[in-house]
């Protein structure tokens, strides 16, 4: 016997008619967002996983941000370490070339030279402020523009720089904290005192910083006297100790350049693994979602189906 539906069962009918409505809402939702869910309370057992992978995904992304900024700036550091050793190095060669030829030919214009590379990189800048000012950042760390200024500076030449001693330190990750600072005096005073008494003596004054040497000056005159010679010759050393240091300071650097580089590599598969685990939370299978959604479009099809032939039958169809 055919039993012919009752109101009841229209009812029931129709609520799993919404309720697959529902489900295919959802399902519709899933595949255009690619999100499990629209909102925390829907996923409120994986909430504070979630909450604190996104914070630390945060943090990281900050890290590798700011690495990214220290990186440039120790760069920066390098190109005038080296410059300013370069600098150096070109003197002592012309020093040497003097001694050997007896000539002072050129000379002169090495210390120069050599003097205004060092003064643009002690003096160079971004876009931060100047680089070796410590943290006065809008004042020159170099006061003088020339070489008479520095003859007339006090000897050594301590009264040239107004950069402070902070230097900067900087959080690369979420358990290390490097000091990454160079400021001007620490590593442009040895420089800065080497050409000074090179150019003193070359005005006729002998320069009072150890070791004083003996006079009088002769002022590189051709031919260059015995004392001029003497000097010079001891001028040697004092040059390959100050490149030995400046090559130091860029060792140094260099350190700081690898531990922040290799940190950066570290957070970029930090940031990843983050990523995937909040992708994990977050996210629906795009083929399990397309696969619910064709599944839950067939049911609620099928749910139509059934209620509407339900609803054409009456006693009329079995008389």
């Amino acid at each position: 016997m055919t039993r012919i539906s009752t109101f009841q069962q229209s009812q029931t009918l129709i609520n799993e008619m919404m309720k697959s409505q529902n489900r295919l809402a959802d399902s519709q939702r899933q595949v255009s967002t690619g999100h499990v869910a629209e909102y925390y309370k829907d996923i409120h057992m994986d909430t504070t996983s979630l909450a604190g992978a996104k914070s630390l995904l945060s943090r990281l992304e900050q890290y590798e941000a700011n690495n990214g900024k220290i990186m440039s700036r120790l760069a920066h550091y390098d190109q005038a370490l080296a410059g300013m050793e370069s600098a150096a190095g070109d003197v002592l060669s012309a020093v040497m070339s003097t001694i050997n030829t007896a000539s002072p030919q050129g000379l002169y214009g090495s210390i120069e030279g050599a003097f205004e590379t060092a003064l643009n990189f002690l003096n160079s800048r971004n876009t931060e402020g100047y680089l070796f000012s410590g943290s006065n950042g809008d004042t020159p760390p170099v006061n003088i523009t020339s070489i008479n200024d520095l003859m007339a500076a006090a000897q050594p030449p301590t009264d040239i720089f107004d950069n402070n001693d902070l230097k900067a330190s900087v959080r690369i990750d979420e358990n290390r904290t490097l000091e990454v600072g160079v400021v001007a005096d620490e590593i442009g005073l040895e420089i800065m005192t080497a050409l000074q008494r090179l150019a003193l003596w070359a005005n006729g004054t002998v320069p009072t910083t150890a070791p004083v040497p003996a006079g009088p000056s002769g002022s590189f005159a051709v031919p260059l006297s015995q004392e001029d010679q003497s000097f010079l010759s001891g001028e040697i050393a004092n040059l390959e100790t100050l490149m030995d240091n400046m090559a130091g300071f860029r060792g140094a650097n260099g350190l700081n350049q690898k531990t922040v580089e290799d940190t950066t590599e570290a957070l970029g598969l930090q940031v990843d693994q983050a990523k995937v685990f909040i992708s994990n939370i977050e996210d629906v299978d795009a083929a399990e979602a397309i696969a619910n959604l064709t599944q839950r479009e067939i049911a609620l099809e099928t749910s139509y189906s059934v209620l509407s032939q339900l609803n054409r039958l009456s006693l009329l169809n079995f008389l």
